[in-house]
């Protein structure tokens, strides 16, 4: 009862203090979300609000039927401004993330908490939460079409718009070479709920091959020498099948 009422009282803060995505205040935004739904045939209602400042840029909450899109004003602007498919792959990762019902155990959660037994529990949620990005990942490249801006929105939240652009592909993969073969690496990943950023993107690129085989050989004759080798280190067996235009969503 007690988080019924925060939700509620949250939702009215929001809807007084931060701007509700409509038709009439973010036509773009409303039209993407609309269509991304239809899309993911998603149909439960999502209030979508813009704030100033939002911690990871974008955040959702589905709990006790209160489902809520919060998004950075500027980070929205940005991704409108790198084109609709960056804005696509966030969208289209969190509409899969309400989609694949990723936030079924968030009321468990807090239960456990309360008990105070979720510090001997958390080890055995943290690989369900690790893998439920790498899903949103595909959920986002899915929706955005387009592998080059989905790989370039992982780059930006990681270092910022200003850097996010010059990232090279074969250094990202140089990394995840090294965190690959590093015992330690693995470790530090095992004790967070998110993958490593470099895992994120060589999952999105293996995803790529697997389902846009095209995608996935424009990114890898845009690599150099060294990106090209290192990409077959580590993806020896990546899939390629002949894309018959129909979609490959994730297993919810």
């Amino acid at each position: 009862m007690t988080q019924w009422l925060f939700l509620r009282m949250w939702k009215a803060h929001l809807l007084g203090r931060a701007v509700k995505v409509t038709p009439e205040s973010f036509p773009e935004i409303h039209a993407e979300i609309t269509e991304l739904r239809q899309k993911l045939d998603y149909h439960r209602p999502v209030d979508v609000y813009v704030v100033d400042e939002v911690n990871g840029k974008m955040t959702v909450t589905s709990l006790l039927g209160t489902r809520v899109l919060l998004i950075e004003g500027g980070f929205a602007a940005d991704l409108q401004e790198d084109g609709p498919a960056a804005l696509r792959f966030m969208l289209g990762n969190f509409i899969g993330w309400l989609k694949a019902r990723h936030g079924r155990l968030t009321l468990s959660v807090l239960i456990l908490d309360r008990l105070r037994w979720l510090t001997y529990l958390v080890p055995w949620m943290l690989p369900y939460w690790r893998c439920s990005e790498y899903t949103c990942d595909q959920y986002g490249y899915l929706c955005a079409e387009d592998l080059h801006a989905s790989l370039g929105v992982i780059a930006r939240l990681t270092v910022g718009k200003e850097l996010g652009p010059s990232i090279s592909p074969t250094g990202v993969l140089e990394q995840a070479h090294q965190v690959s073969r590093r015992p330690l690496c693995r470790y530090a990943e095992l004790s967070q709920a998110q993958p490593h950023m470099v895992n994120r993107y060589l999952n999105l690129v293996a995803f790529a091959g697997s389902v846009m085989p095209s995608d996935y050989e424009r990114f890898r004759t845009g690599l150099d020498e060294k990106g090209r080798r290192l990409l077959r280190d580590l993806l020896p067996q990546t899939p390629h099948r002949q894309s018959s235009g129909s979609q490959h969503w994730p297993a919810a």
